[in-house]
């Protein structure tokens, strides 16, 4: 089947039905590596109707198929042969995690192996989670005496997913939606990013591999937004998870209104991190930079704004400055040495430096880079850049920039640091690091975000993630995850 899949230009074809398809149309499209700007490959540019004809073998294979029949057991064991196939063909996602998302080596242990972690998570899930609970027993009076009432509560499958993963980390994020959807019994339509479909394909092959029933997994791929829009208004679908910008988070959320179908939306994010001891400087203006070269700022829950305090401000700045002028490697992915790779189109370096011009414009001052590296003249690359004294009242510090831009924000006391943390219309990631983990964790729960990481205790495989406000809706991630695809059922009887 994987060779099947696989065309000569270096191009895959789409999954529809438990067979290899070419567009309806024929049509396809170029997929260029970042990093090079070299074309890497065609995928099919799907219709609509390639999107229905997905649609109804989803529907299909949940209505009628085998798979609806599948114990705990039996799904256990297709997410364990996924997570297998993942793992015996490694190398070759990473050189398409290289080549089509510019992930440089740095990124891989959440590009890749914790996407095969998520998998084997989920089939431990499968075999423990309470798809069953029972109910206390209520003692009634009835016409011939006293009844017993008992009943349990059942989850079931949500049923048909329309799963739309986007393309910064593009096996992470769709391990969270494939993960759960099998767990719990549905079938499910992939339409990945058009930015990021070979490394899906790539996943389809070994999703297919696993020998699952026809229509239980489809990967449709295409440029246009058409595709996107039938699968969210198709009646047949009962779930859409998406991931992605909160302008298409709300219009999916609108579309799916009019079936009143589930939405779970993991979206955008503007995310403090909180550095509220003076010393120990050296490592700490290292660790603020992060989101500065980390798979280049390309991250929803990256702390892009880093609250300092105030009297230790410009001694931090200085620190974070030699540490990616100084320390920081840019250019091709490929190499090991690499840190910081390029960010994913053109289009995108172009905003991320409309970002850079508004913050020189509105009163921040630039530390460092915001300019393209001069020894690359090739890719989509942007040097790190670091903002100084950033009033929270404009656009770098509030909007999500998605590119290695970092904003660094004085604050005079925790009080302060407080509510400039909540004063966003985000609310998805945070970080705080303090010697004093007793008064960080008592501080954590006053910020208003999904997700505080406290000196980098990060948690992605047994905890959920998502995010308050304009974050989005919904969980991903361990039990919680598993809820998001169910129904919850309640059956009782009286003896």
């Amino acid at each position: 089947m994987a060779q099947a899949a696989m065309l000569a230009d270096g191009g895959r074809r789409m999954f529809i039905d438990g067979a290899w398809c070419d567009a309806a149309n024929g049509a396809t499209y170029p997929v260029p590596n970042p990093a090079t700007e070299e074309i890497i490959g065609t995928a099919p540019d799907a219709t609509v109707e390639d999107m229905r004809r997905a649609i109804g073998a989803a529907r299909r294979a949940f209505d009628e198929g085998p798979w609806r029949r599948a114990t705990r057991a039996d799904r256990a064991r297709a997410l364990e042969r996924i997570a297998d196939g993942m793992e015996r063909r490694k190398e070759e996602l990473r050189r398409q995690l290289i080549a089509e998302a510019g992930a440089a080596y740095v990124t891989h242990e959440i590009q890749l192996e914790q996407p095969i972690q998520l998998l084997r998570r989920y089939a431990e899930l499968a075999r423990t989670f309470a798809f069953e609970e029972e109910l206390p027993h209520r003692v009634s009076q009835g016409p011939m005496g006293p009844q017993l009432n008992s009943g349990i509560v059942y989850r079931q499958p949500v049923g048909v997913c329309g799963l739309i993963p986007t393309w910064n980390f593009p096996l992470f994020v769709a391990a969270q939606k494939l993960g759960p959807a099998l767990a719990t019994g549905c079938t499910m339509v992939f339409k990945p990013s058009p930015w990021g479909p070979l490394i899906n394909l790539l996943l389809a092959e070994i999703v297919a591999e696993a020998d699952l029933p026809p229509g239980v997994v489809n990967f449709v791929t295409g440029q246009s937004t058409a595709i996107a829009e039938a699968l969210v208004a198709d009646p047949r679908i009962d779930k859409v998870s998406f991931t992605g910008s909160v302008a298409t988070g709300k219009k999916i959320m609108e579309a799916a209104a009019k079936t009143l179908k589930r939405v779970h939306l993991e979206l955008g994010g503007k995310s403090v991190g909180i550095y509220l001891d003076a010393d120990n400087l050296e490592m700490h203006a290292m660790i603020a930079a992060g989101p500065a070269m980390f798979h280049a700022g390309q991250g929803c829950a990256m702390s892009t704004r880093v609250l300092v305090p105030r009297d230790v401000h410009d001694a931090f700045v200085e620190k974070m400055v030699g540490f990616v002028t100084g320390m920081v490697t840019i250019g091709d992915p490929a190499d090991p040495g690499t840190m910081l790779g390029p960010v994913i189109r053109e289009e995108r370096r172009a905003k991320i430096e409309e970002y850079i011009a508004a913050g020189k414009a509105e009163g921040a001052r630039l530390a460092c880079g915001g300019g393209r590296p001069k020894h690359l003249k090739r890719g989509y690359f942007l040097e790190p850049t670091i903002f100084a004294e950033v009033p929270n009242d404009i656009r770098i510090a509030r909007e999500e920039i998605f590119g290695p831009v970092v904003a660094v924000i004085p604050f005079k006391d925790e009080e302060e640091a407080v509510r400039i943390a909540n004063d966003s219309t985000y609310g998805l990631g945070g970080a705080i690091y303090s010697r004093d983990t007793a008064r960080a964790i008592e501080l954590a729960k006053r910020i208003r975000t999904g997700v505080v990481w406290i000196n980098n205790g990060i948690n992605m495989i047994d905890g959920p993630f998502g995010g308050f406000k304009e974050s989005g809706l919904g969980r991903e991630g361990g039990r919680w995850g598993v809820e998001e695809y169910t129904e919850v059922q309640q059956i009782t009887w009286r003896t």
